[in-house]
């Protein structure tokens, strides 16, 4: 169906052996994929040898210690282990070879101007700031970036002329995504080239960097790729983009007449959980369950026809900032690759999702039987919840192979009680913990969801928007906010938070009968994915649901810490049938932190009244 057909893997975050890289060669080679996109180098460590700069790898592929656990939590802290590692010309041919025998081409990324303190840390020279720089040791956009001068061309272009001998396909990665200006904006010489280019701002700045590199590797015979940001300020016409900001940046570069690439991080991005266990491994955020990743259509369908040829076709990315082992790579990888296998294979109107899984299983069996670490995850549980007078109803979802679902309850009014569902939901009205299992028809069991229902008095109320929250981040349901279950403190995916995106502000209406003390909100807060927390929470009481008196406000700004829980006190008990609470979004991002100029992204758990 499509002729870019491709898997990536990030490098950098973490290093893995050349076996391992050649074992992922051979995944992908069985699955019908033409393209490995090996993401060599990035902040947190440089992976490459290049022999003109030997320290690249002698400074740049080795960090002081690595962040444990989750980016963005207090108190912040490190293994205080120095980790590194590399790969030698010999070691980058061999496998260059390995993967030509088997049809797939290598497409090598080397980070520009962003996304470079590895770089720095070695050749200090080829920044704005004078001052020292090191090998990141933790997650995020940083502010180191390569400084656009004739010199620092001149480094990157002669970097590249190896790195084009290394790999004889015809596509060069070179990056160009969050690229922070501080420096820029700070520097004299940043300043001077754009009086001499005649640039407007730094956006074309950074555009004139892109096609001073885009005009070297044309020469070489190469075509440069780079992330859709790339299209800030303006492109060469010759280059492809890779779109992974949504969709959007793919199908603003079609429009232009550029070839595209998709990789959404809505569907593409396999660092992103895939179930809502409590038994997944730690990951840097998201939602990507096999469904969705099955469900995915390179081609929008909002893309006028003349421009679909553009659209090359599609590749699944593997960043590892929360993968260190192989064993986790393979886990986050696949199914979900096999997913897009067939996404990229097949034609939109002959794949079948619960088709594809009962074929599944057969390649399942398949990794184990070749001790090869694949996710059954697809297995397990999800929900959604509705408001009811009856309280709130829990409808889990309908799992994709035959079998039933089995629920134990532990409540103080029925004890421990287990339970097969005669259908898919289940009514919560009394405080309880439980678990929830899919078992299939020979008994084997999924892993457990383990949650636990709290009444208060907003659950199995209904809830009004003024705007609704993402599609993306809403799939527990618009009134999953006062459906009694906590939101989990360390991550943001699942049916528990709705997210609410580009600035947005989150005004929920909810009818009330009951006389009210405090209000309590889960927020929740990381940087690196642009979530921040509000700028202030407000709640308004009303009769008529049309004259408003404010109750209680808090104001927040930025504040450590991810899950927070902010409770807003009334003076005097609070008696009127609407109640709205209105969260204002922390707005537009400021310079020096992720996601700088553009809309934060506000996400609410659970909504608490007491």
């Amino acid at each position: 169906e499509f002729k870019y057909r491709g898997m990536h893997l990030d490098v950098s975050r973490h290093f893995f052996s050349v076996p391992f890289i050649k074992l992922y060669i051979d995944l992908l080679a069985r699955y019908k994929f033409n393209t490995f996109h090996w993401h060599l180098t990035d902040d947190q460590g440089w992976r490459i040898e290049i022999k003109k700069f030997p320290d690249l790898t002698e400074i740049g592929s080795k960090r002081k210690e690595t962040l444990i656990g989750a980016y963005g939590s207090s108190p912040v802290q490190y293994d205080n282990t120095e980790y590194g590692g590399y790969y030698t010309q010999e070691e980058i041919r061999d496998v260059v070879n390995y993967a030509s025998a088997r049809y797939i081409e290598i497409i090598p990324e080397i980070e520009m101007p962003g996304h470079s303190a590895a770089l720095l840390a070695s050749y200090p020279q080829y920044s704005c700031s004078k001052g020292t720089h090191e090998v990141a040791t933790t997650w995020g956009v940083m502010n180191n970036v390569i400084c656009p001068t004739d010199t620092s061309l001149w480094f990157m272009k002669e970097i590249l002329d190896e790195v084009c001998d290394l790999f004889p396909g015809k596509y060069i990665h070179i990056g160009g995504d969050e690229v922070s200006k501080d420096e820029w904006k700070k520097s004299d010489a940043c300043t001077k080239i754009m009086l001499r280019q005649n640039l407007k701002n730094y956006d074309e700045l950074q555009s004139y960097f892109i096609k001073q590199i885009n005009f070297f590797l044309t020469k070489k015979g190469k075509i440069l790729i780079g992330w859709d940001e790339i299209l800030e300020g303006g492109l060469s016409q010759n280059a492809v983009v890779m779109s992974w900001r949504g969709v959007d940046g793919g199908i603003q570069a079609a429009r232009q007449k550029h070839e595209v690439i998709m990789t959404p991080g809505t569907h593409c991005y396999f660092d992103h959980y895939q179930s809502i266990s409590n038994q997944e491994p730690l990951a840097i955020g998201g939602f990507t369950s096999l469904e969705k990743a099955y469900s995915f259509n390179p081609i929008p369908d909002d893309l006028q026809p003349e421009y679909k040829k553009y659209i090359l076709g599609a590749q699944g990315n593997v960043w590892t900032e929360y993968m260190s082992t192989p064993e986790q790579v393979l886990y986050m990888a696949f199914p979900r690759a096999i997913a897009l296998s067939e996404v990229t294979w097949t034609s939109k109107e002959k794949r079948n999702y619960s088709d594809f899984v009962q074929r599944l299983n057969q390649h399942i069996k398949w990794f184990k039987a070749n001790n090869i670490n694949i996710s059954t995850a697809f297995l397990d549980l999800s929900y959604r919840t509705y408001s009811s007078p009856e309280g709130v109803q829990m409808v889990f979802n309908k799992a994709p192979v035959k079998g039933q679902i089995l629920v134990e309850t532990n409540s103080v009014e029925e004890g421990i009680n287990q339970e097969y569902l005669s259908s898919d939901t289940m009514l919560l009205q009394h405080d309880m913990e439980f678990k929830s299992w899919y078992q299939l028809p020979d008994n084997r069991l999924g892993r457990s969801l383990s949650l636990a229902y709290k009444h208060h008095k907003f659950t199995g109320k209904t809830v009004s928007y003024s705007q609704n929250p993402s599609t993306k981040y809403s799939s527990g349901g618009l009134n999953s906010i006062v459906n009694g279950i906590d939101a989990p403190i360390n991550k943001f995916s699942g049916p528990e938070w709705i997210g609410f995106d580009e600035g947005n502000n989150m005004e929920a209406i909810i009818e009330n009968s009951d006389t009210l003390n405090m209000i309590t909100v889960q927020l929740f807060q990381e940087e690196s994915s642009w979530v921040y927390l509000p700028q202030s929470i407000e709640v308004y009481s009303s009769d008529d649901n049309i004259m408003y008196q404010l109750e209680g406000k808090n104001m927040l700004g930025l504040m450590p810490g991810r899950g927070i829980t902010q409770s807003i006190k009334f003076s005097t008990p609070v008696m009127k049938r609407y109640i709205k609470v209105l969260i204002q979004n922390h707005g537009m991002i400021e310079e020096g932190r992720p996601g700088a100029g553009h809309g934060a992204w506000l996400f609410v758990g659970e909504l608490k009244a007491e």
